[in-house]
């Protein structure tokens, strides 16, 4: 968190910005942010909180027109806002984000870890319009989720994913530029590669069941989630092959641990959570209009 902190504090921007964080640990955080960040706006919840409701809150504390969100094991380059403002101040669309850079470039695990999830948000990765973008790296103008009736749900952790998809069914638009950049500081340990994959699998399973994203026949036939992997593997390296050498070198080094994480994913998903209140809040206006 502090590192978050001082690279936002250090921001070259021509606008006044403010800084608000949503927390609900008891690892020393919300003292560490009074003692040495005393001019962030700090929020400490007493009651465990998921990230969808933490960014919901400081949606409603928010003075800007535009809110960029990151989390607290992220490092944004010095132009990273400035970038975000101009952008929008050139385009008509209702999100901007950016590139998500593996922050342990020397570490085996890093790599997968980093590769399974933002294989579509890299540095060199096409700008343009996209249908999602992940929260570590986006920003949204403030009306937005007034006038489309949108809001973050609970399914950690693709509550951004979710947020997402009714924007864009909604006709809302979403840009992604790479020169945003945003350093990931990715788990470095199989045990929390693992658990995490599953945790994921377990939510986007629960994301297909209220939206309609593609994969909805795979909460049908679970058993097709055993060829998963190797889809996921097909499509990266596709992504990764025609934009960064380098990056598909590295890919491909890793592919025995890349399979074996993303089966994770695919027994989690296999495990099908059911999308019940205590697990996913969506507003009653969330869903998208037809016609």
């Amino acid at each position: 968190m502090g590192k978050t902190l001082e690279a936002i504090q250090k921001q070259v921007v021509d606008f006044p910005f403010e800084i608000i964080v949503i927390d609900s640990s008891d690892d020393g955080t919300t003292e560490l942010i009074r003692d040495e960040f005393p001019e962030v706006h700090l929020h400490h919840l007493d009651k465990k909180t998921l990230p969808g409701s933490g960014r919901n809150l400081g949606i409603l504390e928010a003075r800007g027109g535009i809110i960029a969100f990151t989390d607290s094991d992220c490092v944004p380059d010095p132009d990273w806002l400035q970038r975000i403002y101009n952008r929008h101040q050139e385009l008509d669309c209702e999100a901007v984000g950016g590139s998500v850079v593996n922050g342990y470039p020397k570490s085996y695990v890093a790599w997968v870890s980093h590769l399974i999830e933002f294989n579509e948000w890299t540095e060199t990765s096409p700008k343009g319009f996209v249908q999602n973008i992940p929260t570590c790296n986006i920003s949204y103008k403030k009306d937005v989720f007034q006038k489309l009736h949108v809001e973050f749900t609970d399914n950690f952790p693709t509550e951004d994913t979710i947020l997402n998809w009714h924007i864009t069914s909604k006709g809302g638009r979403i840009y992604f530029d790479p020169a945003i950049r945003m350093v990931h500081l990715n788990r470095m340990q199989f045990r929390k590669l693992f658990g995490h994959q599953y945790r994921l699998g377990r939510a986007v399973a629960i994301e297909r069941q209220i939206t309609d994203l593609p994969g909805k026949i795979l909460l049908k036939y679970r058993i097709l989630c055993l060829g998963i992997p190797l889809v996921r593997w097909v499509l990266a390296l596709k992504r990764l092959a025609g934009i960064d050498l380098k990056q598909t070198l590295i890919f491909l080094w890793i592919t025995p641990l890349f399979l074996s994480a993303a089966l994770a994913w695919s027994f989690g998903f296999m495990t099908r959570g059911e999308a019940r209140n205590a697990d996913i809040l969506i507003h009653k206006n969330l869903s998208p209009q037809k016609g």
